[in-house]
């Protein structure tokens, strides 16, 4: 009966422990509200990936953010995430792709430092590059 308190505590531990490190690496989600849906919908909407070979991709999560650049006007932010596609249908070739990439997203600075997507990097399906 011991071992399993200790069990139970050990894996207390571990999850608080990467709690800690995901909010250590993803500072500006938690000091800007609302941007991470932001850039998740944006990319969900936009994103290609692997040379346009995956473009029907949705952002899974955020492994870590940073900001690269602040002005008063904007905010400019490296965003290393994990991307999946489970597009398997025939007519689009039938692609599964998943994998890790990181895009420089730009937010305009409103009132009370809320911020609000302007623009993300990389191929986009609706932007012609």
């Amino acid at each position: 009966m011991h071992y399993r308190h200790v069990i139970v505590a050990a894996l207390g531990f571990a999850v608080l422990g990467g709690c800690a490190q995901y909010r250590a690496e993803n500072e500006p989600l938690q000091q800007y509200s609302g941007i991470e849906q932001q850039m998740q919908n944006f990319y969900d909407d936009n994103a290609t990936e692997e040379d346009w070979s995956c473009n029907e991709v949705q952002m899974d999560s955020i492994d870590k953010t940073k900001v690269v650049s602040r002005t008063p006007s904007q905010v400019r932010m490296a965003v290393t995430y994990y991307f999946v596609s489970d597009d398997l249908s025939p007519n689009r070739g039938g692609n599964q792709c998943q994998g890790f990439n990181t895009r420089f997203f730009t937010f305009d600075t409103g009132s009370n430092n809320q911020l609000t997507l302007v623009s993300m990097s990389g191929p986009q399906r609706n932007s012609g590059a």
